[in-house]
């Protein structure tokens, strides 16, 4: 959360590693009188643990017990004793909500002169600004964190009062503010700021109200002025219209542009809007409409999703045409120098399509395999050596927070040792991201040296971003299943990069990524008996062995077709088959590059160019598509 200065160097050696086992008992034991508010007993045990590595986590647990009572002195101290623990941002952070909660300005200010990241604490800090008297930036600060599309915290009220005492909350503010809840659907939001108005701008909140129930209101045009803040209310209106009913909002727009009041950035972003639901719909009604305006008002996203509808029509000819609007980065990118070849391939121009074939295949992802095999190329691995490791002593000296991670792991929490590891490299520079990465991969903490290589943006350090973890069980399942070992690879590690207590938003858990409800049926519908209870997928040796089944339960259900299961496994297989039987048979690139769900169309590229990366890495020879993969019609 805050600005922190470097981690500081720790005088530590190898004997406190070798002194950690026999301290993790009175560890324990100091935990427990905590708890139990024993303290005279707590600082007993406590002072023979200056060299265990957790000791920060029994020193923050005392203080933030005490937290009504500390003093600045108390919190700077744990600070200054610990820089390079997540524990000193929290907590700083706590103190400042109490410090906050007793409006002691100066302390507040005193600990933390930077504007903190947390909405709560900003407010607070410009409430302290105020009160010691910088008060042109603290409503400043007020007017901005106001200012803003959602609700904010209840503790920034105080601020805000402030600054309506002092002119602020005009009508013009809070309908702009109106405008804003609008736009990201805030019913609630609108309904309270239009308590604020004043009784001439009411009606106009009134308005904006009604069109927030149901845009169709705008078909009312006896409800409608001329002023600008019902030509606001039509502008955000009619771009939501063209979400639910773009041959409506086409028909109202019509209407509206002839008479005064939409400005051309109104008018432009109602067109933008018509036309991305346009293009999602795949309809040919306005198609003309569309390609004469999108030149005009388009964005890099529309220009994008316009390419792209020209690859679901196979349009070839004006494929081209659209690629040339994106940025020239994205241009030069493998995915476009690929479809670039694609339309020039079928546009007869051979010379010209091999060109931007071979720029696509010199890249090691979906699109740069993809022109490799078509155009008949070697894959582009591109892997570099990774830095040797430092030694470990030399390591724990540098970056203290490494035996909080080993001794994290002992004890087997392995969140807490990736949130020491977050943190950790969230304070050091790339190359000591490298070096940590090589670290992590030498001790066997594969996870970690994937967040670190990813940290780093190191994307041609194979080693590091994909590690061989559980061979054993992995060559076992596909051995028992006849599945490729290189795809199981790919999909762990797309779904929880080999992190074994990964769990998604919707509940989905370890290496695999399975939900409860499919863990259990697989289980009984292919006789997997150490499956016993939910928890059981976070066993590296149960879960791939639940993942490795479903997927070929997935592989069955598409003939063997890897693109399908792979895509199912992602998005389910009921959306699969919707989407098979709604593609009216188009080649596999163009289908994968207009799978409806950006996540599922990213999750198939990486998968396929992912199980490559592990060919290599298994030692195996490369191969990217089958040729039944690539001559079916999806």
């Amino acid at each position: 959360m805050f600005k922190r200065a470097g981690i500081g160097i720790l005088l530590l050696t190898l004997g406190v590693t070798a002194q950690a086992s026999p301290l993790r008992e009175q560890y324990r034991q100091a935990e427990q009188a905590l708890k139990q508010n024993n303290t005279e007993h707590y600082r007993q045990l406590r002072a023979g643990l200056n060299d265990y590595p957790l000791v920060p986590y029994l020193d923050y647990r005392y203080l933030a017990d005490r937290l009504s009572s500390l003093s600045s002195q108390d919190v700077t101290g744990f600070i200054n004793r610990y820089p390079d623990s997540q524990l000193a941002d929290r907590l700083e952070r706590q103190y400042l909500f109490r410090l906050a909660r007793e409006q002691r300005w100066r302390d507040f200010l005193a600990l933390y002169p930077e504007l903190p990241n947390s909405t709560e604490l900003q407010c607070a800090h410009y409430r302290a600004k105020w009160a010691t008297g910088e008060q042109a930036e603290a409503l400043k600060g007020a007017e901005q964190l106001w200012n803003y599309g959602r609700s904010r915290p209840n503790a920034c009220d105080p601020l805000f009062d402030i600054w309506k005492a002092k002119g602020g909350q005009t009508d013009e503010q809070i309908w702009q503010r109106m405008l804003l809840a609008y736009e990201n659907g805030q019913s609630g939001l609108i309904k309270y700021l239009t308590g604020l108005l004043s009784k001439n701008a009411g009606p106009d909140g009134e308005l904006l109200m009604a069109l927030d129930n149901n845009p169709a209101v705008l078909a009312e045009r006896d409800r409608f002025g001329s002023s600008q803040r019902h030509s606001d209310a039509i502008a955000v209106a009619l771009a939501r219209l063209a979400d639910k009913d773009p041959a409506l909002t086409m028909e109202l727009y019509s209407g509206f542009k002839r008479k005064p009041g939409l400005s051309s950035a109104q008018q432009a972003e109602i067109e933008r809007s018509l036309a991305r639901r346009l293009m999602y719909n795949r309809t040919h009604e306005y198609r003309r409409w569309l390609d004469t305006r999108l030149p005009e008002v388009g964005s890099d996203a529309l220009f994008e999703l316009r390419a792209r509808l020209a690859i679901w029509e196979q349009d070839w000819e004006h494929l081209i045409g659209w690629i040339d609007r994106l940025p020239a980065e994205e241009q030069n990118s493998s995915r476009w120098q690929y479809w670039r070849g694609r339309a020039l391939e079928q546009t007869g121009k051979p010379e010209q399509a091999a060109t931007a074939f071979a720029k696509a295949a010199a890249e090691r992802e979906y699109y740069g395999f993809l022109a490799a095999q078509r155009s008949q190329r070697p894959y582009a691995l591109n892997r570099k050596a990774p830095p040797p490791a430092p030694e470990w002593r030399t390591a724990v000296k540098n970056w203290p927070a490494l035996l909080r991670v080993e001794e994290w792991l002992a004890l087997g929490n392995k969140s807490a040792a990736r949130s020491e590891w977050y943190h950790l490299l969230s304070k050091v520079d790339e190359q000591e991201k490298l070096a940590l990465g090589s670290l992590a991969l030498e001790r066997g903490w594969h996870d970690k040296s994937i967040l670190a290589s990813i940290r780093a943006k190191a994307w041609d350090q194979l080693d590091l971003r994909f590690p061989v973890v559980y061979r054993d069980i992995f060559r076992k399942q596909a051995a028992r299943l006849k599945l490729d070992e290189p795809i199981l690879f790919a999909i762990a590690r797309q779904e929880s990069a080999f992190y074994e207590e990964a769990r998604s938003p919707v509940g989905a858990g370890g290496l695999m990524q399975l939900m409860p409800a499919t863990a259990k049926e697989t289980a009984r519908k292919h006789n997997i008996s150490d499956y016993r209870r939910s928890s059981d997928v976070y066993v590296p040796g149960i879960n791939v062995q639940l993942g490795s089944s479903y997927f070929s339960e997935l592989l069955a259900r598409y003939n063997g077709n890897r693109i399908a299961a792979i895509a199912a496994y992602n998005a389910g297989p009921g959306r699969i088959d919707r989407w098979l039987s709604g593609s009216g048979s188009r080649p596999l690139d163009v289908w994968v590059e207009n799978i409806p769900y950006r996540e599922t169309r990213g999750y198939v590229q990486n998968v396929l160019a992912y199980s490559v990366v592990y060919q290599e890495m298994l030692g195996q020879q490369h191969h990217f598509l089958k040729a039944s993969e690539l001559n079916h019609v999806y």
